[in-house]
């Protein structure tokens, strides 16, 4: 679909393949979403919009005016794939430390203080955690002054691990699921990861499913609406800490998944590679979301080389930019691998 604004013509894609949900509200009507096609009530899509041209991303705000002044109805949160919107306002974040109960291990108030320090000067609200493998400790550092952060597509990991779970001590997905799940993580194709988010029962089942892992501050999303899933990153370490050290899934189950991340693709392999050295495995699946209140950029990971093994959750809300986000997970992840700990048995 192209419409036209004064002297500038934008470009508005909808594909069902991206790495964030965008969702048509029930109460907005349907209205064409692309070139003679329809998207429905409730139905995860992807919206990108370019400047014909000069390629200028524009942002998801803009978006919606410019939809609606040209009189077709756009919905509230749009997914922009280009790395560089125009800028929103959002004011500066208050941070605190967050006791949650789910990031168990002995706590690191020495990181916990340099992701605060580190926040202090970036925008937007943000949750973090980090738990150390090799020194047996955690670190969480959230800003309380949002009630959760929306998962985006990061919850495909999530969807993932529940599956596996499912499936015993084999971890073996049937041929159907497996397809599905590559295709949701290593390229965050949305239709897939709706597929499965009902195959393993919606909403109730994975309500379940984080308070077996003790997440008691995460809620599914409501409605099939996955991308909306409220979190923190301390209740995100128990997923984490699942898929990578025993316990939780079976060694065969933790492979699956492990495999699994190995595919998503390099054009989705940022934020907490942020400060990494190269030849450091880095397992990760990422999340974007641009809200009317601004990005939501989320990033899970497990770093394990050159002596060190931890696992790491940030998610952010309400930035400017989907650069700016990317940014701050990047920073925080620099911390984590300056502070992570390496096994004395590294020379």
């Amino acid at each position: 679909m192209a419409r036209r604004w004064g002297a500038s013509v934008v470009l508005l894609t909808v594909t069902s393949v991206a790495g964030g949900a965008m969702y048509w509200p029930a109460g907005e009507a349907t209205g064409s979403a692309g070139a003679g096609g329809s998207v429905a009530a409730g139905v995860p899509a992807t919206v990108s919009a370019t400047a014909a041209g000069d390629l200028e991303p524009i942002s998801p705000a803009l978006v919606r005016r410019r939809v609606e002044a040209a009189g077709t109805q756009a919905p509230s949160s749009v997914l922009g794939t280009a790395l560089r919107p125009t800028a929103l306002a959002v004011p500066e974040p208050r941070t605190v430390v967050e006791p949650i109960a789910a990031a168990r291990g002995a706590a690191s108030t020495g990181l916990a203080a340099r992701f605060r320090r580190y926040l202090a000067g970036r925008p937007g609200h943000v949750s973090v955690a980090m738990y150390d493998a090799v020194a047996g400790t955690t670190a969480v550092y959230t800003d309380p002054a949002v009630a959760g952060y929306e998962t985006a597509s990061s919850v495909k990991l999530d969807i993932l691990t529940a599956l596996v779970q499912r499936a015993g001590a084999s971890g073996r997905l049937t041929a159907r699921e497996q397809a599905l799940a590559r295709r949701m993580i290593s390229v965050s194709d949305n239709a897939a990861a709706s597929a499965l988010w009902a195959d393993v029962g919606g909403a109730p089942a994975m309500n379940a499913f984080f308070a077996r892992l003790g997440m008691h501050a995460t809620t599914a999303g409501p409605g099939g609406k996955w991308g909306l899933t409220r979190t923190t990153g301390a209740d995100q370490l128990a997923v984490l800490r699942a898929l990578s050290y025993p316990g939780t899934l079976s060694a065969a189950g933790r492979a699956v998944v492990s495999g699994l991340l190995k595919t998503v693709i390099p054009a989705q392999r940022w934020g907490l590679t942020g400060g990494v050295p190269a030849g450091v495995r880095v397992e990760l699946k990422n999340g974007w979301l641009p809200r009317t209140s601004g990005w939501v950029i989320t990033s899970l990971a497990h770093v394990r080389g050159a002596g060190r093994d931890y696992v790491m959750a940030v998610y952010t809300k309400n930035g400017p930019t989907m650069r700016s986000g990317i940014t701050t997970v990047q920073g925080l992840s620099a911390l984590a691998w300056q502070a992570a700990r390496a096994s004395a048995a590294v020379g």
